[in-house]
């Protein structure tokens, strides 16, 4: 009779006991916080900031939000050759010019028909002294762009520097005939005529910069010191 009574009794509790386990394992499903997806990184925004940056010359923030681009691993890969480019000329202008030469090389790396880049390379080279690399520099940006006087230019004026006086009057001659009404290139070119006894041409040269810029110091001092030698 007890045997009965009690398994009465443990069959009414197993219910209460089944609904206690049932209230209590759910309970922990209703505290959980809400899952909040992670925030994607904006780099377009970001991008955008720095080029600002780099337009009102903050080197610093500029080079750091660019920095922060590529370290993202976000950027697509038709933004990869802008975007190194872009912070080599933050470095550059804040006269990191090791630095910008890297991130120069990575710019031509990912687009080797990037002429602006070889040309801000060579220009860095410049700032450092080393004008036999700035002319390789420029000319692989003369090989793809041999259109711009500025290249011809630069590369005049890093071969003046090492002597190399008949490539830089060609190179600035060139330069002179693509953009004409530029009083400096012309200087230079009389400068280089001078440097090589062409004074003839040197005092022709001279006198067509100073009809465009009557103020050019160079023009000035090199003809005057040339009509003087007469």
């Amino acid at each position: 009779m007890r045997l009965v009574v009690a398994l009465a009794l443990s069959l009414a509790l197993v219910p209460a006991a089944l609904a206690a386990e049932s209230s209590t394992a759910a309970a922990p499903a209703a505290a959980q916080a809400p899952v909040t997806p992670p925030v994607r990184f904006d780099w377009q925004g970001v991008h955008k900031k720095a080029q600002a940056a780099l337009a009102q010359h903050d080197y610093k923030t500029a080079i750091q939000l660019f920095t922060d681009v590529i370290d993202s691993g976000r950027l697509p890969r038709t933004w990869v050759a802008p975007t190194f480019y872009l912070r080599g000329k933050a470095y550059r202008s804040a006269k990191k010019y090791d630095q910008a030469i890297a991130d120069y090389q990575k710019a031509t790396e990912a687009d080797p028909k990037m002429d602006i880049a070889y040309y801000e390379m060579g220009a860095a080279y410049q700032e450092l002294n080393q004008h036999a690399k700035a002319i390789d520099a420029f000319s692989k940006a003369i090989a793809i762009k041999s259109n711009n006087a500025g290249y011809f230019y630069a590369r005049c004026v890093s071969e003046s520097w090492i002597s190399r006086f008949a490539d830089a009057t060609r190179d600035c001659h060139t330069a002179s005939q693509m953009k004409p009404g530029d009083a400096d290139m012309l200087a230079t070119l009389g400068r280089l005529y001078e440097d090589q006894g062409r004074k003839a041409d040197a005092i022709a040269t001279y006198k067509a910069a100073l009809a465009i810029n009557p103020s050019q110091s160079e023009a000035k001092e090199g003809l005057a010191f040339l009509e003087k030698r007469k």
